[in-house]
């Protein structure tokens, strides 16, 4: 985490950020609001400077005129302060293959240096499809782009957005590219949810406080439930949606990236390489399902009318929601069901965390229904941020009737705007050098082995695939119908005992840190 101290350093650390593919949706919806407002703010380092990269042919003053374009369209927008912001902008037109435009784009960040007198940090952020990163990489270890001036100053830092790869083998492709070129104290993989403020305050809430952490452990919690459910459907982004789908878009990285942070053990510090280490640990142990487990727990359906949006194939099998059941092969929470479930249009927003704890036995309430007593704690993103416990107490009167209590730890923002806070923490961090909510390739990984059976047998049309009404509950009602409690049966696989040498190991290695 960012100290007082490394946050007072930030400010005076020359620093210009390269974004190839600056004129993209990436930009104009998450980044350049998010550098604005950090501007606004006074939190981008006092020597600023943004670099644009794009194919599209536009001079210097009609790319500032873009980035206003862009930045007007915010409810706040200021005139004046956007163009004081403009001031610190320069655009290089090119194409990423080329590499007579990163020549020219060193003789552009040279000149910024020279300007300042001063050999600046260098951020390339790659705001492209996958398929364009190792043209970029290449062309930038060429062109001597990411070199530093010494040891002592100039860094190169690369940010990459998700997805992280299609699969295992291809993520790992990704990462043997990634390492030929950047060490990974240089690599920021960008995972969003990471940035939100209450999926950092999930760290806060468990170990900070000594309310439930004894408590958090298969001794006395029964299941996890983690949603994402959304009410807008693909819209404009059938191309890319079709050949991706739910579960790799939003379940092998924001949802297990939230398993992660519930469910991973003490870090023993802030330090950044301590958290990612114990997420990845955790990861690790995710039992991958085999072929029984996930026709029994591994649903997939698609939106009725799915199929007719620009860009879908008309035939196309893609999931528009899933929900899938997790095990972890782990002392702590061994035998307990997690269950993932994300889907478009399901007629609600509801992002949460839902810890469901077991009902104490023997119960002091009505024993006729004892078992519908139990508390649970519920981490809300949206619609609304904030923590609800629930727990029971004596209804006023003679009888002993029970009735239902709830502790809500609300939080209002009525002017947070989707993307930009989290974005603005991210760009912030990614400046300070704080990895701490970047993804490691440890965590990718280990995502990607319990993602990739589900996939695979889908594709193989182990589970078929079902429709449902959009703007709906009646995907998330046939879910419900299926029994989630329904013990692992791949607990004594030859993957769950390589989880639990992963854990051995682990655990080894951070007692050496």
């Amino acid at each position: 985490m960012v100290s007082r101290k490394n946050e007072k350093a930030l400010k005076n650390i020359p620093t210009v950020l390269v974004i190839f593919g600056v004129t993209g949706d990436l930009t104009a919806k998450k980044i350049a609001p998010a550098l604005f407002s950090l501007f606004r703010q006074g939190d981008l380092p006092e020597m600023f400077h943004l670099v644009g990269f794009s194919r599209r042919s536009l001079t210097a003053p009609e790319f500032r005129q873009y980035i206003t374009g862009v930045l007007a369209k915010q409810k706040d927008f200021d005139a004046d302060e956007c163009a004081k912001f403009c001031g610190a902008i320069s655009y290089q037109r090119g194409t990423f293959e080329n590499a007579g435009d990163y020549r020219a784009l060193r003789e552009e960040l040279k000149r910024v240096d020279d300007r300042w007198g001063v050999c600046s940090n260098k951020l390339f952020y790659l705001a492209v499809p996958p398929e364009y990163y190792e043209g970029i990489f290449k062309e930038l270890k060429t062109s001597g782009l990411t070199k530093t001036c010494s040891n002592e100053e100039g860094w190169t830092r690369v940010l990459v957005e998700k997805p992280f790869g299609e699969n295992l083998a291809t993520a790992q492709r990704l990462d043997e590219l990634l390492g030929e070129f950047f060490q990974e104290s240089q690599i920021y993989r960008i995972d969003h949810y990471l940035g939100k403020e209450m999926a950092q305050s999930i760290l806060t809430f468990r170990f900070a406080n000594n309310l439930a952490e004894k408590s958090w452990s298969n001794e006395c919690v029964e299941s996890i439930n983690i949603r994402l459910w959304e009410n807008l459907g693909v819209e404009h982004r059938g191309s890319f949606y079709d050949g991706v789908g739910a579960l790799r878009d939003v379940g092998q990285n924001h949802l297990l990236q939230l398993l992660a942070l519930v469910t991973m053990e003490h870090p023993g510090s802030l330090a950044s390489d301590a958290i990612r280490a114990r997420r990845a640990e955790v990861l690790q142990m995710l039992i991958p399902p085999d072929a029984r487990e996930v026709r029994t727990a591994a649903l997939r359906a698609q939106y009725s009318g799915y199929q007719g949006i620009t860009g879908v194939r008309k035939s196309s099998e893609t999931e528009t929601y899933f929900k899938v059941r997790a095990f972890l092969d782990s002392p702590r929470w061994r035998g307990v069901p997690i269950t993932l479930e994300s889907g478009k249009r399901l007629g609600e927003v509801k992002k949460e965390v839902e810890i469901i704890f077991k009902h104490p036995d023997p119960c002091f309430c009505p024993p006729h229904d004892a078992a519908q007593y139990k508390n649970r704690v519920v981490i809300a993103l949206e619609p609304k941020e904030g923590f609800s416990v629930e727990f029971w107490s004596k209804k006023p009167g003679l009888k002993f009737d029970m009735q239902r209590e709830v502790f809500d730890a609300l939080r209002e923002n009525p002017n947070r705007r989707q993307y930009v806070e989290e974005y603005k923490k991210l760009l912030w961090d990614a400046f300070a050098g704080d990895q701490t909510l970047f993804a490691s390739t440890a965590e990718v990984r280990a995502m990607w082995r319990f993602v990739d059976p589900i996939i695979n047998a889908w594709k193989a049309n182990a589970v078929p695939l079902a429709s449902y009404k959009p703007d709906t509950a009646e995907a998330l009602l046939a879910a419900a119908k299926v029994n989630w409690y329904a013990p692992c049966h791949n607990s004594g696989s030859a993957t769950a005992r390589k989880s639990r040498r992963n854990l051995a190991r682990n655990k080894r290695s951070l007692k050496h840190r």
